[in-house]
């Protein structure tokens, strides 16, 4: 932990990150608008946060955080990390909050979070040919399941007893089940559709019971103080509540649990 703060007080530019101490009221959020900026750390995780086709970064759980960004009066710029390295990124002062983060007993032990912005559950995808159409089964083979190293479905698997193979993205994580090194990758839903319907001969499997139940938040450091963070979750529950949400998960062809369709294996 002292190494720790060591290295936020020396790499940030940020007062609240050099104060090991809370903010006053409204402080977090008053730095943000002295900079003139509100930076958010994006790990790619189609298609809730994307590389848009102009190579800036986007998508449906950057939201509410341009709706902070506007109400500040302030321009939003992301800020590309990976899963293995944005709690990091987020505890040195690279950036504000981190994106589409899954609250986990770990991660809350080093950074705190605000409101969920959305809730899903983990998945396998697999090959559409392959045998196995049920949770039990896939697990049962003992063969690698593929996971986004860094990402809270890895410890939920490796709570199931499951035989990890980690990457570093979820591009070289599905391609391992394409290739036939996995018999599935792990995932959470929406990325798993990406990948479903990027690749016709790829198919869901919805663990039953659920390996993973889990909500997508931000992650900010511990020093925010209550008034800023008040006006975060103010931001994400107007966002949820004017439906600028809802159609943008529906823009990118996001589908629920139950409404997966052909996208699902048939046992």
């Amino acid at each position: 932990m002292l190494l720790t703060v060591m290295i936020v007080t020396m790499t940030s530019s940020c007062a609240f990150y050099r104060d090991p101490g809370p903010l006053s009221a409204g402080g977090f959020l008053e730095e943000i608008k002295k900079r003139g900026e509100l930076r958010v750390g994006v790990a790619v995780a189609a298609p809730m946060t994307a590389i848009l086709p102009d190579g800036t970064y986007g998508g449906p759980n950057l939201i509410p955080l341009r709706y902070l960004a506007d109400g500040l009066g302030v321009k939003l710029r992301t800020v590309p990390t990976t899963w293995g390295s944005i709690i990091s990124g987020l505890l040195a002062g690279q950036y504000d909050f981190a994106a589409n983060l899954d609250k986990t007993e770990q991660r809350s032990k080093a950074i705190d979070f605000t409101a969920p912005v959305y809730r899903y559950q983990g998945v396998f995808v697999v090959k559409a040919s392959a045998p196995e159409s049920t949770s039990a089964q896939v697990l049962d083979s003992k063969r690698p399941l593929a996971t986004v190293q860094g990402a809270g479905a890895e410890n939920a698997l490796r709570d199931a007893g499951g035989n990890i193979m980690p990457f570093d993205s979820e591009v070289n994580s599905v391609q391992s089940v394409a290739a036939g090194r996995a018999v599935a990758e792990f995932v959470d839903l929406p990325m798993a559709e990406a990948h479903v319907r990027q690749d016709a001969s790829l198919k869901i499997i919805v663990p039953d019971p659920p390996l993973y139940d889990a909500q997508a938040n931000y992650g900010i450091v511990k020093q925010v103080d209550q008034k800023s963070r008040d006006s975060v979750d103010k931001a994400i529950a107007a966002a949820q509540a004017d439906g600028s949400l809802s159609n943008a998960l529906s823009a990118v062809g996001y589908f629920d649990i139950d409404h997966l369709g052909s996208m699902k294996k048939a046992k």
